[in-house]
């Protein structure tokens, strides 16, 4: 066994943060030899913050009016660092569209049989005060600041963790397709 300590969202109203202990369950693959360790779906590869922390503090920093170092964080301490979120948005807006794709699926596939219209507000995404529209230069920011809504508002209507809405969305692809540039997603 290995451990791993990940930061996590403890809860969504008021935001807050949780650090838990994973332990991962180390095998020898066979064909290499080499040891190798099972990964939760929402286990971020070289991070120390799980996949909900990483679109909930996104979507903070985007649905915001200000820019990331004048943006808040809802818990007292500075963490994570600003560094990190913008590499963050760097690593997961290669595949914004595919996650967008993927959470809104898990969501519908949720709301079945009620229609999505009823559980979500209509109308789109509200635009944060002083931008109108996404310039072609930011697109990716901007479909991830859909992810980031999409899934606040769905886990909130669903009172269920977005924790749990990630992984309902990731088991909808395999590894070849959900990719970050360096590796594949957990």
């Amino acid at each position: 066994m290995t451990t791993k300590r990940v930061w996590v969202l403890a809860s969504l109203s008021p935001p807050q943060l949780a650090r838990v202990e994973l332990l991962k369950q180390r095998w020898r693959h066979r064909e290499s030899g080499r040891t190798r360790h099972d990964r939760p779906a929402w286990d971020v590869p070289g991070s120390p913050y799980g996949l909900d922390v990483v679109f909930f503090v996104l979507g903070c920093w985007l649905l915001a009016v200000t820019g990331l170092h004048a943006t808040d964080w809802p818990w007292p301490d500075e963490r994570p660092a600003r560094r990190s979120v913008q590499r963050w948005l760097r690593r997961f807006a290669q595949d914004a569209d595919t996650w967008r794709q993927a959470v809104r699926l898990a969501t519908i596939e949720l709301a079945a049989p009620r229609p999505l219209e009823g559980i979500l507000p209509t109308g789109g995404i509200p635009p944060p005060e002083g931008r109108t529209r996404c310039h072609r230069v930011h697109a990716p920011a901007c479909k991830l600041r859909g992810v980031a809504w999409f899934l606040e508002s769905a886990a909130q209507s669903f009172s269920i963790s977005i924790r749990s809405l990630l992984v309902a969305a990731q088991r909808r692809w395999t590894e070849a397709t959900l990719t970050t540039g360096r590796s594949a997603l957990p």
